[in-house]
């Protein structure tokens, strides 16, 4: 007895069919077993349970048929795979089409180490895009990229050669990042300390600019004679001497014989 053939159009027609009656069906029973009410029964809630898994399973498969089978149908209806091979590089091909090829150059061509980036964090970014596109390419030339796209400060102090291994490299690179952190660290507190200056109005380079014998001459003064133009007596109120020099102090001032005139001058009074 000899089979029938059926035409490739019409065993797609009828498997899409029978994928939306599951589909909605499966939908129907998905609503009613929510809405059903649970009895205090555990035999039947984990049926139920199970049920529900079930069909969620079933469901993610279907989804996933008709979305390869809405992927290949211009390709099944113009030209039929004759093996399994020609359906898999058909089915790669719908997958990377033209735009995807250049969306993914872009993103090589983009994949350069920010100035916030650590180097391993980009060297996790950087494998992920590599193993994607390069996918004939070696570690290598995974070292070559990653010079190529590091951060130039980095390159500059770094003393490793494209012979090292990832590791060795990964391992200097931390090194010199600390070594870039401390020298950021101390140029942020040295334009802290000139900010405070100018907002001070004080300049800290003026102490360098005095001569060395000017500070000298400075050190080498005596505060006595400061001390002494600011002193004031609380007896005359003049300034330059205190109470107890006070000249003209009763106790020990003499009336001279052509100073008749002259009287000395009463005492303050006390405060209460």
């Amino acid at each position: 007895m000899t089979e029938s053939k059926i035409h490739i159009d019409e065993a797609i027609s009828r498997i899409s069919t029978t994928l939306i009656q599951h589909g909605e069906t499966i939908q129907t029973l998905k609503k009613t077993l929510e809405a059903f009410p649970l009895p205090d029964n555990t035999q039947f809630n984990t049926f139920r349970d199970e049920t529900q898994q079930e069909l969620r399973n079933l469901e993610s498969k279907l989804t996933a048929t008709i979305a390869a089978k809405s992927v290949l149908w211009p390709e099944i209806t113009n030209n039929t795979p004759l093996n399994w091979s020609q359906f898999v590089s058909r089915f790669l091909a719908q997958l990377h089409s033209l735009i995807r090829v250049a969306q993914q150059e872009q993103e090589w061509s983009e994949c350069k180490q920010q100035d916030n980036e650590t180097i391993n964090e980009f060297v996790v970014r950087l494998r992920s895009i590599w193993l994607e596109q390069r996918v004939d390419e070696q570690q290598a030339d995974l070292i070559k990229h990653l010079f190529c796209k590091m951060r130039p400060d980095m390159l500059n102090i770094m003393s490793a050669s494209r012979s090292s291994t990832l590791n060795e490299i990964i391992t200097e690179a931390q090194h010199v990042e600390e070594i870039l952190y401390l020298r950021n660290k101390e140029l942020r507190l040295r334009q802290n300390t000139r900010n405070k200056s100018s907002i001070n109005g004080h300049n800290p380079a003026s102490l360098m600019s005095i001569p060395t014998r000017a500070c000298n001459s400075s050190k080498n003064t005596s505060p006595t004679s400061t001390t002494q133009a600011n002193s004031t007596c609380w007896r005359c109120y003049e300034t330059g001497h205190y109470a107890p020099n006070y000249p003209l102090n009763d106790s020990r001032r003499t009336f001279d014989s052509f100073d008749n005139n002259t009287e000395p001058l009463p005492p303050r009074p006390k405060n209460n």
